[in-house]
């Protein structure tokens, strides 16, 4: 029986990591869905038997006693095969497919950078404050030197008369 990565890891989350690094790394073998959005990683449970691990082998026998998969696999079976579906306009389907997933991969090339230009201008935002509020404390500093100096000169003024 097929079934996906993220069933599996609903059903035992706790072994959801290794699940992933184990088909990420090769060590349990798994395909991409075609056809689904995500395209998620469909696993077969003999595999999940056949691999050494003794929680993969109870996870697997637990999937064949489930009522819920059951049912699953009579929906599959009265819904028509992706290959018939499929073979009337392959050639079309590829081809939305393909555009579909430049344009994904378009929109979210242009969401990255727009990120970016927010982020570079709220960067510039805060250093023109920083810097505003320098500029003012230069000021500042400025007339206040500037009456120290004042105020020297008229002493100085004064002493000489």
């Amino acid at each position: 029986m097929e079934v996906t990565l993220a069933q599996l890891v609903q059903m035992a989350p706790e072994l959801g990591a290794l699940l992933r690094d184990d088909v990420r790394q090769g060590r349990l073998p798994a395909t991409r869905k075609r056809g689904v959005a995500g395209r998620p990683y469909v696993l077969r449970t003999e595999d999940l038997e056949a691999s050494g691990r003794p929680e993969y082998r109870e996870l697997a026998d637990s999937l064949e006693r489930s009522p819920e998969m059951a049912v699953t696999r009579a929906k599959r079976s009265l819904a028509p095969t992706p290959l018939i579906m499929r073979a009337e306009g392959s050639e079309l389907f590829d081809i939305v497919e393909s555009q579909h997933m430049m344009l994904k991969d378009l929109v979210q090339v242009l969401t990255e950078e727009m990120r970016g230009r927010y982020d570079r201008i709220d960067r510039q935002q805060m250093q023109m404050q920083e810097l505003s509020y320098k500029l003012g404390q230069a000021h500042q500093e400025i007339a206040r030197l500037e009456r120290l100096l004042a105020e020297r000169n008229f002493s100085r003024v004064d002493e000489a008369k």
